[in-house]
């Protein structure tokens, strides 16, 4: 069913002892339908039953419910990758969001405040770095050893699709989404929430699983142990629970990207198009250092079935260095393009990102100032946008249009770790392929691929299913545990 965005409100709703603190997004990138192929979805999950949920915290006077909903999430699906990184703090995300027109820790917010961060490398912490802090206002600086990973992926679910939702739950741990709380809805004989007003929503939750019986979602709460133990029941039928869901679904090795590259502060809310069919191209400028290698593009996503292509161009030479071929992005949201190999970057470089739809208008992706909502600084002469390629290529960050694109360069530095040494006396395992043994895989934070000759090959990412394809012969692998040892070990590719 569609409804109305309304005018967002930067006033926390919020009734004693139980603060809420969620503000309606102001894009609409979830009106949308997509067709679902015929699949078996259990009558009952829940997200518990696998250990990868932790117990939930309180939020306490202040309007950060939406923050501890996206770390809940992204705890789930880091745990549910085999990366148990305990809690995650929402302390960054409260204290430390730019472009948007919050006050720190009181003011509020949604997913797409912390999006805007994880785009830009920021918002995953530790919560031992920074423990959350109900009075503490300060944006504190973070290094790679209190950030577990990088999320770099997340999609925006159509309205009102609950098979979207419970396939997203399933397959990346937990949902995020929003409720109106009024005491009033909440049923003390079934247990289970509904509101059926006509409020927008001021809360919100972190779905982890559902009971058909009940026809409610499970959701964890961010009021304490106390309250619901953590926990609540929702209706399947409450006005806004299926509205505006997001999921993650990328988590990225931080020792695979040094730097990232970008202009914008806000992130994704709006974009831009001249018509359905229309191949929509943006163009941004960066300046790389020495040294640099490309090994990601990130992009916006505004509308489903986007078929997107890359490209890199040195100004300096005229030479396109690299093109990608198309690929279809299913949904909206976040999405980042992973090069084969990585390319080495340095000075004035063009990277290219082409947008198509044969059903929607406005896919190229934009970020700008909304009065009371976000202040952006538009970046002038670094960025321009094409449609059906033309040539005609429109400057966009300036006076007459002030927007920034979404697109992000992530690079890695060209001075990697070097080769583990005092291995000899380390076992040997003779591996029937690539798969590496259970416990080396489930203890590992990363895994550095060498060569007998010194080369690193690969920084393997705890979730990864297998290594890379290898040539047969001896590799030596540096371990970096949870715990933060290492451990040193052979293996040979038969």
């Amino acid at each position: 069913m569609k409804h109305a965005i309304a005018t967002i409100l930067f006033v926390l709703t919020a009734l004693p002892g139980l603060a809420q603190g969620y503000i309606q997004p102001l894009d609409n990138f979830h009106r949308y339908q997509i067709t679902h192929q015929r699949s078996t979805l259990p009558d009952m999950y829940d997200a518990r039953d696998y250990g990868w949920v932790l117990d939930a915290r309180d939020q306490m006077i202040n309007g950060t419910c939406w923050a501890f909903s996206c770390t809940t999430a992204w705890q789930i699906g880091l745990h549910k990758n085999g990366l148990k990184t305990g809690y995650l703090t929402p302390h960054p995300l409260v204290t430390c969001h730019q472009g948007y027109l919050l006050e720190h820790i009181t003011g509020g917010g949604n997913s797409r405040v912390a999006n805007s961060m994880l785009a830009r490398l920021e918002g995953v912490v530790l919560n031992e770095a920074v423990p959350y802090n109900s009075e503490d206002t300060e944006c504190h600086t973070y290094t790679k050893e209190n950030i577990p990973a990088y999320v770099l992926g997340w999609e925006y679910l159509p309205e009102a699709d609950d098979i979207a939702i419970k396939k997203s739950i399933m397959a990346n741990g937990a949902v995020c989404a929003s409720i109106y709380y009024t005491p009033i809805s909440y049923n003390n004989t079934t247990h289970i929430y509904e509101y059926q007003g006509t409020a927008t929503p001021n809360h919100a939750i972190t779905l982890i699983g559902w009971d058909d019986s009940k026809q409610a979602w499970l959701a964890q709460n961010s009021w304490g142990t106390s309250h619901y133990d953590g926990y609540i029941w929702i209706s399947y039928k409450e006005l806004w629970v299926n509205k505006e869901c997001t999921t993650y679904t990328n988590y990225t090795d931080v020792n695979s990207i040094d730097n990232v590259h970008h202009y914008t502060t806000a992130g994704m809310i709006a974009s831009y198009g001249e018509g359905v069919g229309i191949i929509s191209d943006g163009i941004i400028e960066y300046d790389f250092t020495e040294g640099e290698q490309l090994v990601a593009i990130g992009t916006g996503i505004s509308k489903p079935n986007t078929r997107v292509s890359f490209a890199v161009m040195d100004l300096n030479s005229m030479q396109f260095l690299y093109t990608s071929d198309a690929t279809t992005v299913a949904l909206p949201g976040f999405y980042k393009h992973t090069l084969p190999t990585p390319l080495a970057v340095s000075g004035n470089i063009h990277i290219a990102v082409s947008y198509y739809s044969d059903t929607y208008d406005s896919v190229i992706p934009l970020e700008g100032s909304k009065p009371g909502h976000t202040s952006i600084v538009p970046k002038a002469g670094k960025q321009w946008i094409d449609f059906n390629e033309s040539g005609e290529w429109k400057p966009i960050g300036n006076a007459i249009n002030p927007y920034n694109l979404c697109i992000y360069a992530y690079t890695k530095n060209e001075n990697a770790p070097t080769a583990v040494e005092n291995v000899e006396n380390t076992p040997i395992r003779i591996i029937n392929g690539t798969q590496l043994a259970e416990e080396t895989w489930n203890f590992a934070r990363k895994i550095y691929v060498y060569g007998i000759d010194g080369k690193l090959y690969k920084i393997a990412q705890p979730h990864d299913a297998t290594l890379p394809s290898l040539v047969t012969g001896v590799y030596l692998l540096a371990v970096e545990k949870l715990d933060g040892s290492t451990y040193t070990e052979k293996i040979r590719i038969p």
